[in-house]
């Protein structure tokens, strides 16, 4: 049975429903865009666009989906966005948007039209993440910890770095790229700051509340995820800054402090896998198909791709092995999440 942590009680995570469908749904987008990300960068450019097109369908349909679930059930999305744990899911819309604007980017050199993903991307960030705030903050009454912070959260440091990758990767094609260079400084910090506070309250909850093998749902791998994509924004600054000599002090300093991200989404790692392995191996949780597993392979691919430019930014290319494995691992993931996507909407199609 899929995990029902980010459901409403009594409603399972719905991948057919249009009314009870996964506002995190865009993590799809997330992950099939950091895969193609890292098959360009390991010289496989005609399977990165091949990721490419897949991810413009997948970003469309999920876009005509969001606006017929607005209009045709508007007090549902309302409530999705006041609920503890799904409305903070929201947020994938503004990685995904990201994402694939990177992917733009990178794979077809149109900064002109990645700049239209980065201004529209940085528009959804101040909507969704001031609408989540306000709303959980004035909230009453307030649900408890264990009910409501899980891996999702930390979707706030993700999609708050993803303005700032791709704002990195467009500055130097722009007249304004002081501009767009300080505010992607901006959100690395403040993506920094905000995972400092969030893996705190998600630490605390491991450590000081029963947390059953059901309750470690794929989310949790965005433990290191979010660590993972502060490393890239981290070296893509560091790239954007090693073009502008008056930077040079500034690129040594985020440089060091990229490095400390990089080790922590490192440690994360075994725990993970460990994690994995008990819950489905020892604790015997099936494993279904929930569309919480995109948010798994998204980590996944963004920590082969952070290494991979991390390696690139300091001259460590010993690294640079470890980032081909985590780039197949997430491609593997990838394949294995779409082929039980397909067998759910099947069995669902049988069924009706």
């Amino acid at each position: 049975m899929p995990s029902t942590e980010l459901a409403h009680p009594g409603q399972p995570v719905s991948t057919t429903s249009l009314e009870n469908f996964f506002p995190g749904y865009f993590a799809l987008v997330m992950a099939t865009g950091i895969v193609s990300i890292g098959l360009h960068l390991w010289k496989y450019p005609t399977l990165a666009i091949v990721f490419l097109w897949l991810n413009i369908f997948f970003y469309a349909w999920l876009w005509v989906i969001l606006v017929a679930r607005i209009i045709k059930y508007p007090v549902v999305v309302w409530n999705d966005l006041h609920h503890p744990a799904r409305g903070v899911t929201f947020l994938t819309l503004v990685a995904g948007n990201n994402v694939l604007g990177s992917q733009v980017a990178i794979l077809t050199g149109r900064m002109d039209i990645a700049m239209v993903f980065w201004i529209a991307g940085a528009v959804l960030w101040a909507l969704l993440i001031y609408t989540f705030f306000l709303v959980n903050i004035m909230k009453e009454p307030k649900p408890s910890l264990s009910q409501s912070i899980n891996g999702a959260w930390l979707l706030i440091v993700v999609a708050t770095e993803s303005v700032a990758v791709l704002g990195a990767i467009i500055a130097n094609s722009s007249p304004y790229h002081w501009l767009i260079a300080f505010i992607s400084l901006c959100s690395y910090m403040t993506g920094g700051m905000f995972y400092f506070v969030l893996i705190g309250l998600i630490l605390y909850r491991w450590l000081f509340f029963s947390m059953k093998a059901e309750t470690l749902t794929p989310p949790y791998w965005i433990n290191m995820g979010a660590v993972a994509i502060i490393t890239l924004a981290g070296s893509r600054l560091v790239m954007y800054a090693q073009a502008h000599a008056a930077l040079s002090a500034w690129a040594i300093f985020v440089q060091a402090f990229t490095m400390f991200f990089w080790a922590f989404a490192s440690w994360w790692i075994p725990l993970l896998f460990l994690m994995f392995a008990y819950r489905h191996f020892i604790a015997r949780v099936p494993l279904a198909y929930d569309p919480q597993y995109w948010s798994m392979v998204f980590p996944l691919g963004m920590y082969g791709v952070c290494t991979y430019m991390y390696a690139t930014v300091t001259g460590f290319t010993f690294l640079k092995p470890i980032s081909g494995l985590f780039v197949i691992l997430a491609l593997v993931t990838w394949v294995i999440v779409l082929i039980g996507l397909f067998i759910d909407l099947f069995s669902v199609a049988k069924k009706k």
